[in-house]
């Protein structure tokens, strides 16, 4: 295009302007000044419609034509995802029993425990913190991974001689059980021949435990109990099971 064309074409813009050229329904005419921005997504253009002066646009509706927007660009809320690595479910500190189900048969106790542990040349010793008694577990050979245990209750009081000191181990890597574990293998007939002398100290411990109920279902649906299980983890976390029933302990895990 020439420059005068140009040129005349900005006058009559001009002269437009300023005489205020209305139309023939009284509305003066609107001037579309279309801005592209940058948006995420490069192929979205985004068109923003500015009325002229102080003129009010005539409302118009959002909608998308194409990839190109026209009208009022929509509000949009930021939804903000955030991915979290969930932990292995912990077992929870739990009150002794079986959970409440719809079922009459009484689901497992799962539950951290608090005991103390002392190994044994023939055996182990276990005190249950919740029950105040002390477990003790026979090896039944040399391999150590099953035998008959006992449970017997925790008598010993604050005051009373922790140890016998006249009894002396016949090896220095050998020790004399202390307080409840002592006054029990000292004073329970057998027993200190039976499990022989400890090969580490008494030592405490939060540990696993579970105990897993017996029993059936009777025809009426009636749940009949029957002796169960407890599972204890070791501080060597060796998993360790006790029958009720036969008073046999196996090593499962």
């Amino acid at each position: 295009m020439s420059k005068a064309k140009i040129g005349g074409l900005m006058v009559l813009v001009a002269l437009l302007t300023a005489c205020n050229i209305v139309a023939p329904n009284g509305v003066p005419p609107t001037v579309v000044m279309m801005v592209i921005t940058n948006t995420p997504d490069p192929n979205v253009i985004s068109v923003t419609v500015t009325p002229a002066g102080n003129a009010t646009a005539p409302a118009t509706s959002s909608s998308t034509i194409g990839a190109v927007a026209t009208g009022e660009a929509p509000t949009f809320t930021p939804v903000v995802l955030q991915a979290t690595n969930t932990p292995a479910p912990s077992l929870p500190t739990a009150t002794f029993g079986p959970t409440q189900t719809l079922s009459p048969f009484p689901t497992e106790t799962r539950a951290k425990l608090y005991i103390a542990q002392e190994d044994f040349e023939h055996g182990y010793m276990f005190w249950i913190s919740t029950q105040r008694v002390i477990w003790v577990l026979f090896n039944a050979d040399s391999s150590g991974k099953t035998g008959e245990w006992r449970s017997y209750p925790d008598t010993f009081v604050d005051g009373e001689p922790e140890f016998d000191p006249n009894l002396n181990p016949p090896a220095a890597n050998l020790y004399q059980p202390r307080r409840g574990f002592g006054k029990l293998w000292r004073n329970t007939p057998g027993l200190k021949e039976q499990l022989g002398w400890a090969t580490t100290p008494e030592f405490a411990l939060n540990t696993t435990y579970v105990y897993q109920p017996g029993g059936y279902l009777d025809s009426n649906d009636k749940y009949v109990p029957q002796p169960g299980k407890h599972f204890i983890t070791t501080l060597s976390r060796q998993v360790f099971a006790l029958s009720e029933g036969d008073h046999r302990w196996e090593r499962v895990g």
